[in-house]
């Protein structure tokens, strides 16, 4: 015997409700457990890549391999570039309207020569590299022909003739014939010879422009005691000079072992100047005065 149960709407209605709840908390526990398991196996994948992982595709722009290469070329061997300056003055051929400079020589530009004055020599030949167009044409060194201003012509013939005007400053001396003095034995003056020194320095006195070569000879054989000799004569004149007739030293001119008589000292009077004293050569022989 079958027994029938009678549900009216209202009970159909909370069966439903029941059915679809039961049903939401089902899908929504495979849900969870399903968005759990994708996250899992994400971190597995990237746990697992470690430092290769890379960024997304989408996420960079494809020139940026074309622009790395050509700024740092890896991939690419490019030759290198080489523009060609065969006068090797830094103009390339192509732009050198003179392909045929001289080394070293200074270009403009274009790779010409430079003429700074503009007087048609090249500076690398010129001699006078700011040459004024008033003295133009130039020489082959680039010098130019200035004609001289009127002016300088009368001012050299002025200065010519005030140098002939003026009087003469150079030093003249009319001191002739200063007798010699003669010795015997050693460098001790006798008393004639004071007697010609004393008449000498009375010549000098009255000529301050004159001045007195000394002058010692060796004879024939200039041995080293003759030398010693006729230093030791000319020392004992210029010293007697000085100290007794009040010659000065400066103008007296010290000049020994010349050829001549080796017992005689020469005056000769001179506008030149020279060494009142010099170097014994072998003071070691110096003779008794």
């Amino acid at each position: 015997m079958v027994t029938r149960i009678t549900i009216n709407n209202f009970q159909k209605n909370i069966i439903s409700k029941n059915i679809i709840f039961y049903i939401m908390a089902k899908f929504k526990f495979l849900l969870i457990i399903g968005l759990v398991a994708f996250i899992q196996v994400g971190a597995n994948a990237q746990s697992k890549a470690g430092k290769k992982r890379v960024e997304p595709l989408y996420w960079l722009n494809p020139n940026n391999y074309v622009y790395n290469e050509l700024n740092s070329p890896k991939h690419m061997k490019l030759p290198k570039v080489v523009l060609p300056d065969a006068d090797g003055d830094g103009v390339t051929d192509q732009f050198d309207l003179e392909p045929n400079t001289p080394a070293g020589a200074p270009v403009d530009n274009h790779g010409v020569s430079k003429d700074t004055d503009g007087d048609g020599v090249p500076d690398y030949k010129d001699k006078e590299l700011l040459t004024s167009q008033k003295c133009f044409p130039v020489n082959a060194d680039g010098i130019g022909t200035c004609p001289e201003p009127a002016c300088c012509t009368e001012l050299r013939n002025a200065m010519a003739n005030m140098k002939t005007m003026a009087p003469s400053t150079e030093k003249s001396c009319s001191i002739t014939g200063l007798p010699s003095v003669q010795f015997k034995n050693g460098a001790k003056l006798t008393k004639d010879a004071e007697t010609v020194l004393a008449s000498a320095a009375s010549q000098l006195k009255a000529n301050p422009d004159c001045n007195v070569k000394v002058v010692g000879h060796t004879g024939a054989t200039a041995s080293k005691a003759s030398q010693q000799m006729s230093y030791d004569r000319v020392s004992a004149v210029i010293k007697y000079l000085v100290e007794k007739q009040g010659i000065s030293e400066s103008r007296l001119i010290f000049i020994y072992d010349q050829e001549g008589d080796a017992n005689t000292v020469d005056l000769q009077g001179t506008t030149e100047s020279g060494p009142n004293m010099v170097p014994a050569p072998h003071p070691n022989l110096k003779s008794k005065m």
